[in-house]
């Protein structure tokens, strides 16, 4: 995997209530960290507008929103495990609202990286247990290890 993934970036247990909540919280940690710049948030609630990442999972629904990649300072996968589902509007509009417990935000540098990511996280995201697996990881390490093997 390309992106950085570290415990930093990781939100275990986050109680936030709402979509805009939860990107503000991702976001806040990816510019903290240097990887997004400031406004990072925002250009992600207007990219979602246009283009929502929510996604019907088996068993645990997720998200993967990102912004386009001027707000990138460099890759990164920022990750919250929820405490309840947060609404996402559906990838390609179908199946109704994505009632998402995973969320996977992406500071991507171009589209490519972002297709590369799904195609080889898309597999992932297939297999219940494995989601079952992210949600119920306690501990950031324990998560990117899992990621990690997972992803290869």
């Amino acid at each position: 995997m390309a992106a950085d993934l570290l415990s930093n970036l990781i939100v275990i247990k986050s109680t936030k209530t709402s979509k805009e909540e939860v990107l503000q919280e991702l976001s806040d940690a990816a510019i903290a960290a240097g990887y997004a710049r400031p406004g990072y948030c925002q250009a992600i609630l207007e990219r979602e507008a246009k283009y929502p990442t929510g996604l019907h999972t088996p068993e645990i629904e997720v998200a993967v929103p990102h912004a386009d990649a001027e707000w990138t300072i460099k890759p990164s996968l920022t990750i919250a495990i929820l405490d309840e589902p947060v609404i996402f509007d559906p990838m390609g509009g179908e199946g109704g609202l994505v009632n998402a417990e995973l969320v996977f935000m992406l500071t991507i540098e171009d589209a490519s990286e972002h297709l590369d990511f799904l195609r080889s996280f898309s597999s992932l995201m297939e297999v219940p247990q494995v989601l079952i697996d992210f949600k119920n990881s306690g501990d950031p390490e324990e998560l990117i290890s899992m990621i990690r093997e997972k992803m290869g």
